[in-house]
């Protein structure tokens, strides 16, 4: 899925107390969003993680062949 590209080139200026006071607000909305959708989140990033490769196998593929005449 191809997210879309935000760019933002010309962004307004902004006050110290302004600046302060949106990137609070986007910490506060950030945090209530994951708050709320937290469990369809972690399904979300689940589904893209790739899967660990299995296990080997406990069995000792060379028993046995330790007393190889030769």
């Amino acid at each position: 899925m191809d997210l879309p590209t935000l760019i933002l080139t010309e962004l307004p200026e902004l006050s110290d107390e302004s600046a302060g006071q949106l990137i609070e607000f986007l910490y506060v909305f950030v945090n209530a969003f994951e708050r709320r959708y937290n469990t369809q989140l972690r399904r979300y990033y689940q589904s893209l993680a790739v899967p660990e490769p299995p296990e080997p196998p406990d069995d000792d593929l060379f028993e046995g062949f330790d007393e190889i005449p030769l």
